[in-house]
């Protein structure tokens, strides 16, 4: 998993847990904050995956000119 897909997941894992957090707010459903402890509890594994992936940097190539 690279960086950029760590961030996408994170996002929608996060949107996911506030409409689970807002759902369950206003109904008082259990299975809402179930919802909301396992989107919650995905959205910190991603986060953990952006931070412990490392970033590419470019590498310094030597160009030699032919003349």
């Amino acid at each position: 998993m690279n960086r950029s897909v760590a961030l996408r997941a994170l996002f929608i894992f996060a949107v996911v847990t506030a409409f689970a957090a807002i759902t369950g707010a206003a109904s008082h459903v259990e299975i809402a904050e179930i919802l909301f402890l396992i989107g919650g509890s995905l959205s910190a594994v991603m986060l953990l995956f952006v931070l412990m992936t490392p970033s590419h940097s470019p590498v310094p190539v030597r160009v030699r000119r032919r003349r």
